[in-house]
């Protein structure tokens, strides 16, 4: 235990290729290179650090069948003022895969409405993080809240699409 509790604090660098892979979906990412896995546990790992000096909160997604890799979505390629095939500096540290940073306004609805607090802990932290992250996607503080109760809605009625699968 003591390893995995030093190594969430090791800041890990490398540089890569921004490349297009292509599948189901084509997408842009960094592959993360092998002498650099090797260092890190294994399972699923997400990390907190810079792409270009962007601040980026991502894991490091893979293939059945295929190189580990770190997505690059437009949003996060035009911030760092990168295009497919230019070279990019990756800086992380691991990060704890349960923690998720709520918006204000999520943490409000979550506070004030407990069947929606215990729907909301019924879900998946990756989940949660898909949540939290579309209820602060957009800058409008309106829109935030109109967001978070929408969803904390859906969740209470067990209209979330991923609800709608399980039943």
């Amino acid at each position: 235990m003591a390893k995995s509790k030093s190594i969430t604090r090791t800041t890990f660098r490398f540089s890569g290729k921004l490349i297009e892979l292509k599948g189901a979906f084509t997408y842009c990412c960094v592959l993360v290179p092998e002498k650099v896995l090797k260092q890190l546990p294994t399972g699923r790992l997400r990390l907190k650090g810079f792409l270009n000096q962007v601040p980026i909160d991502l894991a490091i997604q893979y293939r059945k069948s295929g190189p580990r890799f770190i997505m690059v979505s437009k949003v996060l390629a035009r911030q760092a003022k990168v295009k497919t095939g230019d070279v990019v500096t990756v800086e992380f540290k691991l990060a704890d895969p349960n923690k998720i940073e709520l918006p204000e306004e999520l943490k409000a609805v979550l506070a004030q409405d407990e069947q929606a607090m215990e729907g909301w802990k019924k879900l998946t932290p990756g989940l949660q993080r898909s949540l939290s992250y579309y209820v602060k996607s957009v800058k409008n503080v309106d829109s935030r809240i109109k967001r978070a109760l929408e969803m904390m809605e859906k969740i209470k009625l067990g209209k979330l699409y991923i609800q709608r699968k399980k039943s």
